[in-house]
This record gives C-alpha cells, sequence and structure tokens, in this order.
C-alpha cells in the first residue's frame, strides 16, 4: 500500500519550527531537491539575488547558531543551509531606476525569505524537519567570508527532530481577524 501523498496545504500546516534536532545526518539527493525548490522560488523581477552555503562543519554551524537571534533555543541542526542576498540590480540595472528603485530597496528581506520558505515546505515534503534562523548580518558575513556588499541574512537548519522535542504550541487567528474585504475595515 502507497503512502497517503500530501497536499500543499497539509505541507504548510503540519510544517512547524525544530528547536530539537538529533544528529541523524540528511541524504545528498535531500539535500539538493530542497536547494532545488529554492532556485525555483519567487524573486522580484525573476532577479535570483541569491547565494546558498551549505554548511555542515559542526563547529561553524555552532558559531552560526550562537550569533542567530533566538539561536540560543536551538539544538544545532546537522547542516545549515545560509541564504546570502546580493544586490538585487547587480545583473539588472533597471530595477534601479524610477519606481522600482524604491522597490529594490524595502523588498530585499521578502526577496531573501522567498527561498528559505520554499526550502523549509520542500524539506517537510521529504520528511526533513527545519527551522529559520536571522543572522547577525557582520558576525555571520566574517565566519562564512561572504564579500563586502553581500548579507547573509537568514540560515535554515535541516535535520531530524530529537524525540519527545519541545514544541511550542501552534495557534492561528481566526479569518474575521485577518481577512478584509475591499477595505481594510470590511470583514
Amino acid at each position: 500500500m502507497s503512502a497517503k501523498k500530501l497536499s500543499v496545504l497539509d505541507i504548510v500546516k503540519s510544517r512547524r519550527t525544530t528547536y530539537e534536532f538529533s544528529a541523524k545526518k540528511i541524504g545528498a539527493v535531500d539535500l539538493k531537491n530542497i536547494l532545488e525548490a529554492a532556485r525555483w522560488a519567487p524573486s522580484p523581477f525573476n532577479s535570483q539575488p541569491w547565494k546558498f552555503i551549505v554548511v555542515k562543519d559542526k563547529k561553524r554551524i555552532e558559531k552560526l547558531v550562537n550569533i542567530s537571534h533566538y539561536g540560543n533555543f536551538h539544538t544545532d541542526p546537522p547542516v545549515l543551509v545560509v541564504a546570502v542576498l546580493e544586490k538585487m540590480y547587480d545583473h539588472q540595472k533597471g530595477m534601479l531606476k524610477g519606481a522600482a528603485k524604491e522597490f529594490v530597496l524595502s523588498h530585499k528581506y521578502f526577496t531573501i525569505a522567498s527561498p528559505l520558505i520554499t526550502m523549509t515546505y520542500a524539506a517537510k515534503s521529504l520528511g526533513i524537519d527545519s527551522c529559520i534562523l536571522s543572522l547577525i548580518v557582520d558576525k555571520a558575513n566574517r565566519i562564512l567570508s561572504v564579500p563586502k556588499g553581500k548579507e547573509a541574512i537568514l540560515a535554515l537548519g535541516l535535520g531530524c527532530e530529537e524525540k519527545n522535542a519541545y514544541h511550542k504550541k501552534r495557534e492561528r487567528l481566526n479569518f474575521s481577524e485577518i481577512v478584509r474585504k475591499e477595505k481594510y475595515g470590511k470583514r
């Protein structure tokens, strides 16, 4: 009998932040599939202004987790994928003209988060757990030798959750609290 295939909504609803990772390794094929999902993440003007650093060295992972905002709540995952934001306009000079210039500056965080979110769902679909860490950029840049003008903003911890691990309760607001019709005040 084959396993039930999960829908995208099933994956989104079942994904949660992992706080305690086991030492179990991730297979190379699974990691490649997760990175392939990141490669296809949406970006403004299809700019794809990112590079990904796959970190497996335990000491380097420990340093990066320790310089992450709220990193002290996590055990070290077996793999970290660090997302480095490059200048969005390096390969598309037209993005620096008119209203697009403001867009570039205000959307860089959305742009770098997009492949990370995509990777979390790809990982979940493969039975791999994850956490997203916000890095202290200047320290992460030094640890990873990131060139000037580029920013190591986020990291995705990947691995298998430890048995009996801590879970934060997942709650969501009701539709009536977050959905408006036509205008902000209309429910």
